[in-house]
């Protein structure tokens, strides 16, 4: 399968955002946030999937973290955390030190009640998207990127 793979050119500028959530046993749900930016990374976007490139000029291009051969993030530099009110603050204090130790590896294969609700890879611009075989590969370096569609409501609508 080929994929477009976003690399910034610049470093400190790709983020791992994911999003947990816990369903408490009175019904409600609690949720916490991470963005973890590192110096340097890569996104990927598959390539029959390529109406999820960025637009020409978009300052932040976004990835699933699943396809591809791996997002090789290096060197984290920052963390930031977002928690709902109900979490206290001794288990916010928790939560961090778990995953300051065990990284993503702890979030999806840790024993806890936390479930995925959305990850993804933000990189910010300037980037380069490649088209690349499965095995990395280049097969077309530089892909220029559409312009952004002039919005309209006249009917028809454009195709």
């Amino acid at each position: 399968m080929t994929v477009y793979v976003i690399k910034p050119l610049e470093k400190k500028s790709i983020v791992y955002h994911v999003e947990m959530y816990r369903s408490n046993p009175d019904g409600t749900i609690s949720w916490f946030n991470i963005d973890e930016t590192y110096r340097w990374g890569q996104g990927f976007v598959e390539e029959d999937l390529d109406c999820n490139l960025p637009w020409d000029g978009d300052k932040v291009a976004y990835a699933k973290t699943e396809p591809g051969w791996g997002c090789e993030f290096d060197d984290s530099i920052s963390i930031e955390w977002e928690f709902s009110d109900d979490i206290s603050e001794m288990e916010q204090q928790e939560l961090k030190e778990l995953y300051y130790e065990g990284g993503a590896g702890w979030l999806f294969d840790g024993e806890h009640e936390w479930q995925e609700e959305d990850s993804a890879v933000h990189i910010y611009g300037p980037y380069q998207v490649d088209l690349c075989e499965e095995d990395g590969t280049v097969i077309e370096e530089n892909i220029k990127l559409k312009p952004r569609p002039t919005p309209s409501n006249a009917w028809p609508f454009p195709t």
